[in-house]
């Protein structure tokens, strides 16, 4: 089907280096030249308007990048701060815990003595304690029994009886430390009523009750403050009435401060009672300053951990890093618009002489193509000198490449892959018609393949052997060697030819060791998959042969023939399952390289009338 001809418009003057004449706009068959922006200004725009707004966007993204960055880096500080002052709390409530439940072994173990002697070393054990002064006994009723205390301290002035709200309590707690409301003992001394129930047998024995003397853990809390937000007075604890119970002040302590108006808690929204769990951080005014605080429960004892800072600062980083990004991006505009100028230009002069050398490159004008543009001094200029020395490398790489694809078109029908690209590499390796070389046969047969292939389906059998196959190449590819063919459920690998090594008979015996060792682990997967496993029984020999094309002119193969063949395959046919047995010639080439050979006696082999010597790889 014919087409219409498209007409070309020829850009090129008849004399080098002249450009066509332009008629006048208006003339007849001649189209108007629009008329509008240069293509300087139009460039000078375009670079402006590729880098201002993404600057300017960058800009404000870097703030707003920042100022979540800040803002997380914030939270994240509160949240380790609130949990390790929960940490804190907690490992103090367990020690005292566990003080309080070395106590009771001591008043009820067996085998202390009398009660007299249980008081005395429970006195003892309290003196050693370092914010327990007395521990009081109570008996399940709630009615006090006696006081224990180191003798120096003064008598202190407990409850002679619990109150029924506190005994039910302690036989709810299940043998967990129960605390109650902080108080002070002494002039700014805040302590914390605590009890523990004594349980035997699921029932309440006895209760301890001690107050824990708070100033240690108040200092440890302040110093958190102080190191980590800059004042003591930014982190506390407080009860489920917002009443606080630790806190670097000891005299708010012990006066039991009252936070209910408070801005962080007003601030936030959850359970009241501090039962469960929760953390929250918010914005709120305390004295008309703006502060950010953090708070989360630890409800197993109704408390909460609450930290506050300033927000002028925690945010006082943001001011100075928002001046440094407006500096910037100033700077960056600024530069923007000076190569906006710069590159408008130099873009506009070379741009017809680069559209030309692209279209004869197109064209596929691999000569001269950058011939306009070469003339510049200048990077355009180089441009089109590489422009040139790209056409040049086309030139010779497309000749190149026709010439290998002739030649692997020719040699595809009858080498393998690895043969192939050795002959494209370097033909005068391979010679039409074979060579004599020497060469080292390994022939590696799976032992009882009639009788696996009677009792398996094929599709299993035709599995197996592409697994054994593939790793099989692999083994013998890595050590060197190429495949020569497969024979049924038989390889046959050559080394020596078409490249040789001096080392090709180790190569072959190592190729064998490696099957044999890959074998146990083939095995094992067989096994599994199919209930079945293999053998291999392997020969191995070295000596003269022919390598070269046979077959027809319509198909020919790239093989190894020879009588060195012939007494490799008969050296397999007499290897027991297993068993690698390597010949004489191949021992000799392998010398003192390591490889254990043991001889294996000397055998008849089927069609020679000479004996030959077997040696055997032990496993």
């Amino acid at each position: 089907m014919a087409a219409n001809p498209v007409p070309v418009v020829e850009t090129r003057s008849a004399e080098r280096g002249t450009e066509p004449p332009v008629p006048p706009a208006g003339e007849k068959g001649t189209p108007a030249v629009p008329r509008g922006l240069p293509l300087f200004a139009r460039l000078f725009l375009l670079i402006l308007l590729c880098t201002l707004p993404p600057l300017m966007w960058l800009g404000l993204d870097m703030m707003d990048a920042n100022v979540v960055a800040l803002t997380e880096t914030v939270r994240h500080q509160h949240r380790s701060i609130v949990w390790a002052v929960q940490r804190t709390v907690r490992s103090e409530l367990a020690r005292v815990e566990q003080d309080l439940e070395d106590v009771s072994n001591i008043l009820f173990g067996p085998g202390l003595g009398d009660d007299a002697t249980r008081y005395a070393l429970a006195g003892s054990r309290v003196a050693a304690l370092r914010d327990i002064d007395f521990v009081t006994l109570y008996a399940p009723s709630g009615q006090s029994v006696t006081t224990v205390k180191a003798e120096e301290v003064p008598d202190p002035r407990v409850p002679s009886r619990l109150e029924p709200a506190l005994i039910e309590a302690l036989r709810a707690a299940n043998g967990q430390l129960v605390v109650q409301g902080v108080h002070a003992n002494a002039p700014g001394e805040p302590v914390l009523d605590v009890f523990f129930p004594i349980v035997h047998d699921g029932t309440v024995r006895a209760v301890l009750g001690t107050q824990v003397k708070l100033r240690e853990m108040c200092k440890v809390i302040g110093n958190f403050g102080e190191q980590f937000l800059g004042s003591r007075e930014n982190v506390f604890v407080v009860d489920r009435e917002r009443r606080i119970v630790l806190h670097a002040d000891l005299a708010r302590v012990a006066a039991r401060e009252e936070l209910s108006r408070h801005g962080l808690f007003s601030a936030l929204s959850g359970d009241s009672s501090f039962n469960t769990n929760m953390a929250a951080i918010s914005d709120f005014q305390l004295d008309g300053v703006e502060m950010l605080g953090s708070l989360e429960v630890i409800s197993e004892r109704g408390w909460a951990v609450a930290v506050q800072q300033p927000q002028s600062v925690v945010y006082a980083s943001l001011s100075g890093m928002r001046r440094s990004i407006l500096e910037v991006l100033a700077l960056a505009a600024l530069v923007a618009l000076v190569a906006g100028l710069l590159g408008a230009r130099l873009l506009t002069w070379p741009i017809r002489d680069l559209m030309a050398a692209t279209r004869a490159l197109a064209e596929r004008t691999f000569r001269g193509v950058g011939e306009r543009v070469t003339r510049r001094g200048d990077e355009l200029g180089a441009l089109g000198r590489a422009f040139d020395s790209m056409a040049l490398t086309l030139d010779a790489k497309e000749r190149e490449v026709v010439a290998q694809t002739q030649v692997r078109a020719a040699l595809s029908r009858y080498l393998s892959p690895d043969v192939v690209d050795l002959v494209v590499s370097n033909p005068d390796q391979l010679r039409l018609g074979g060579e004599r070389r020497e060469v080292t046969i390994l022939f590696a047969d799976v032992v009882g393949f009639t009788r696996l292939s009677e009792s398996q389906p094929p599709e299993t059998i035709v599995a197996l052997l592409n697994e054994l196959f593939t790793f099989a190449t692999e083994i013998i590819q890595r050590r060197g060697g190429i495949i020569d063919k497969f024979i049924g459920d038989c390889v046959m690998a050559v080394w020596g030819s078409p490249q040789s090594h001096p080392d090709d008979a180790l190569r072959a015996v190592q190729a064998a060791e490696d099957l044999r060792r890959w074998l146990d682990v083939g095995n094992r997967r067989w096994r599994a998959r199919w209930g079945i496993e293999i053998q291999l029984a392997i020969g191995i020999h070295t000596g003269p042969a022919v390598a070269g094309n046979v077959g027809s002119e319509k198909r020919m193969e790239y093989t190894v023939i020879g009588d060195t063949v012939n007494v490799a395959a008969r050296i397999e046919s007499m290897a027991q399952p297993g068993q690698i047995l390597v010949s004489e010639s191949t021992r000799e080439r392998i010398g003192d390289s390591g490889v254990e050979l043991v001889p294996a006696g000397e055998r008849q082999l089927h069609g020679r009338t000479a004996a030959t010597r077997i040696f055997e790889v032990p496993l």
